[in-house]
């Protein structure tokens, strides 16, 4: 079912842009970013996490077996909506696509999110109030996790800043809907809506209900932020704006398998 455009994303679907940098800022790091695949994105898929178990099921995680010849498979329009990364930038040079719809095709080129991490001590310094306030003792990964245990909306500042996007937070609408229309349609009269897309009973176009599968494909994870920006005081919220949730859904509850304790890895 997918149709229109939607490839890069520097953090979610493709054709975002940030609300908290200028669209300059945002193309400069679409340039500078590579997609690492799904072995850059090994935390969150890593077995017994709710994100990657979640992915795993959906039909994003198949979406090239929808291109069956050797022409829909170098198709530019088709590859845009069922690979990811098309005509971006690769930590592996040989290739111009990742196949499938995989978590880089709505959140970015995973290299943008490990430079955040790996290059914590620099991006302390651009943040006076950062630098003053913390010592941070570890480097890299170590760094930002004590950084995002300490001061959460700091942690999320330091992300959204360099580009990386969520939709429904700090998209340009603040609205998954929008990020979810850049390859699926929701009127079957639509132009712009896949040739090949799937047909019902009597033949006409299946198009995407948003309201049933925004729910199906909810893989929100139990965050500590979330309850960091539920107490906050109407000054604070004001404070961080475009730095939380603007989207209802977002509120609203997640999945019960969400919510359990994720499996401990075998040594």
């Amino acid at each position: 079912m997918l149709g229109r455009f939607a490839t890069f994303l520097l953090a979610i679907s493709v054709g975002t842009f940030l609300v908290l940098a200028p669209t300059s800022s945002v193309e400069a790091a679409r340039q500078k970013y590579k997609y690492t695949g799904n072995k850059g994105c090994k935390c969150h898929l890593s077995p017994g996490v709710w994100e990657g178990d979640e992915w795993k099921q959906i039909d994003h995680s198949k979406s090239f077996k929808r291109l069956e010849t050797p022409e829909e498979q170098k198709d530019p329009k088709c590859l845009k909506c069922h690979a990811t990364g098309y005509g971006g930038k690769f930590k592996n040079p040989k290739l111009t696509y990742l196949k499938n719809v995989t978590c880089e095709a709505c959140h970015g080129p995973g290299q943008g999110y490990v430079d955040v991490k790996n290059k914590l001590a620099k991006a302390v310094k651009n943040y006076p109030e950062l630098k003053k306030k913390y010592k941070l003792k570890e480097k890299a990964k170590k760094a930002f996790n004590e950084l995002a245990e300490k001061d959460p909306m700091m942690g999320r500042k330091v992300q959204y800043d360099a580009g990386l996007i969520v939709a429904g937070i700090n998209n340009p609408s603040g609205k998954i809907r929008d990020q979810c229309l850049e390859c699926h349609w929701e009127d079957p009269d639509d132009p712009d809506k896949c040739p090949k897309c799937d047909k019902d009973e009597d033949g006409k176009p299946i198009f995407m209900d948003y309201d049933k599968y925004v729910k199906k494909d909810d893989h929100r994870d139990v965050d500590a932020i979330d309850a960091v920006i539920k107490k906050m005081s109407s000054g604070d919220k004001a404070k961080w704006k475009g730095y939380i949730e603007r989207d209802p859904f977002l509120s609203t509850k997640i999945k019960p398998e969400a919510k359990k304790k994720k499996k401990k890895k075998a040594k």
